[in-house]
């Protein structure tokens, strides 16, 4: 096997659009990390996901959080720390003065788990999104700036790799992968939109991000993962090429 390097970053998105929780470590399950991307902020009237890739209204979705609660239930947070579980009363009107607009919290479909209005996905979630600090360190002298935030691009895993050159992760569809427990497989280049450029907390808007990466990778940044074995995986813990998977 050829070490690739160690994950330093394991990430869940509790709620889709909002920041995420980094976690030490997690179970990849066959559908992934349990409960990431399972709600989502949608308009109240239309039930229509946030789209902050597309319209300027759900901006401000980048600067909200999510994690997971010890119910197992998503909790947003608001800028200030100040966090609210999902089933709480008040949480439509904070939604509606954060965005200016009625918005509602919903699980997606395939999450709802008791009665009540769902949501329905606009695109088909991948189970795992990886990139690399060697393709984030070739973007930002791309990008003209020292360095480019693993947080612009919602990854699940970032994988420390050394002296690779380029966007590594790119020869890594349709191979298999090593990651602790788990075993995945690279299926395909993942591409990009305009969230990569837009402000959030601790990160200005730059334009030259998604200019970048249109000009020299095709405007795909990362890779998606199947899971072939299910399994634990932990920062620290190693990366390895297993062999293609077409084999």
């Amino acid at each position: 096997m050829d070490t690739l390097g160690e994950i330093i970053e394991i990430w869940r998105y509790p709620v889709s659009s909002l920041g995420g929780e980094m976690l030490s470590s997690a179970v990849l399950g066959s559908d992934g990390i349990a409960f990431d991307r399972a709600w989502c902020v949608c308009d109240a009237a239309t039930g229509a996901p946030a789209a902050p890739e597309k319209e300027l209204r759900w901006r401000p979705a980048l600067f909200l959080s999510s994690r997971l609660g010890e119910d197992q239930r998503p909790e947003i947070g608001f800028p200030g720390d100040d966090w609210m579980p999902v089933d709480d009363d008040v949480l439509a009107e904070r939604l509606g003065e954060h965005f200016g607009f009625a918005v509602d919290v919903r699980p997606y479909a395939r999450n709802a788990d008791d009665e009540g209005p769902t949501a329905t996905n606009r695109y088909l979630p991948s189970p795992l999104h990886l990139i690399t600090t060697d393709a984030l360190k070739h973007l930002a002298t791309l990008a003209g700036t020292d360095t480019v935030s693993s947080r612009r691009f919602r990854p699940n895993v970032v994988i420390e790799t050394h002296g690779l050159q380029g966007f590594p992760e790119k020869a890594w569809v349709t191979e298999r992968l090593n990651l602790g427990d788990a075993l995945v497989v690279g299926y395909e280049e993942t591409r990009r939109c305009g969230m990569t450029l837009t402000p959030q907390p601790e990160l200005p808007e730059n334009p030259d991000i998604l200019r970048s990466i249109l000009r020299h990778n095709r405007r795909n940044f990362g890779i998606y993962c199947t899971i072939e074995a299910p399994g634990m995986i932990a920062t620290g813990d190693s990366a390895s090429l297993a062999g293609d998977a077409t084999l």
